[in-house]
């Protein structure tokens, strides 16, 4: 509509008086102001999803990558008492932690450097998330890490399920990142998502290989409103990539 108005032919403006002239300017000024004001977007979220690996003992590495990023949240998985001593590495940056042991499925933690909303910190047991309420820069927000089991055992769609039913309990907006086990358009991803009413950010990249050949996206990150792009990361001593998010939330 901008374009067409501002490509008229000269004669059409020809006619035009000189107060009408100024009433035009003025208008295209504040059309203009108006449109860069629709461009302009809240608070750009940063997220950095990694499952760990139990095996991992490249902790300081990681540490540095994550403090190199500076994400605002940080989701990870199989964190367990061998390879946590990552949460230490990262506390002066990222005060607002809480990690939760699930049987079978292993430590699950999360971590922002945004100050924690006392008492809110939880274990949504025994479903593999861990959730913690924080104080944003745009209001508080729950930042949420998630494991779910291997798509292979039974429980992998009833703990989805079970979880998206227990996150549509939640009130208020979230962030979750985590090690899905299975694909993005799969019902228990959907079961998630629908449950937080969150959307996937971005697009799905690989975060592990199948053979040595098969690239598989099982990692995901999910936000109320979330709208951005991901990127995968190093493996840093494990067998995911890890993914960054980057996105605003409505």
């Amino acid at each position: 509509m901008m374009r067409r108005f501002l490509s008229a032919p000269a004669h059409v403006f020809a006619h035009l008086a000189l107060p009408s002239l100024a009433l035009a300017s003025l208008v295209l000024v504040s059309a203009v102001m108006f449109a860069g004001a629709g461009l302009a977007q809240g608070h750009v979220y940063t997220v950095y999803q990694k499952n760990m690996a139990f095996g991992n003992n490249r902790e300081r590495a990681l540490a540095n990558d994550i403090l190199s990023r500076r994400p605002d949240v940080v989701t990870l998985q199989e964190v367990n008492r061998d390879n946590d001593k990552l949460l230490r590495m990262i506390e002066g940056s990222y005060p607002a932690q809480h990690w939760c042991w699930f049987d079978g499925i292993g430590g699950v933690a999360v971590a922002s450097r945004w100050p924690i909303v006392q008492g809110t910190a939880d274990c949504i047991r025994p479903l593999g998330a861990t959730a913690i309420q924080v104080q944003g820069p745009e209001g508080k927000l729950w930042a949420i890490s998630l494991h779910l089991e291997t798509r292979d055992k039974p429980r992998h769609k009833r703990q989805a399920q079970k979880l998206g039913q227990v996150l549509s309990t939640v009130r208020g907006p979230m962030i979750i990142g985590g090690d899905f086990n299975d694909l993005a358009q799969s019902g228990p991803v959907r079961d998630v998502s629908r449950g937080a009413g969150v959307a996937r950010v971005g697009k799905a990249i690989s975060s592990v290989t199948v053979g040595g050949l098969l690239g598989v996206p099982i990692d995901f990150v999910c936000a109320t409103g979330g709208r951005g792009e991901t990127a995968k990361l190093p493996l840093l001593g494990s067998d995911h990539y890890g993914i960054w998010a980057r996105f605003t939330m409505n």
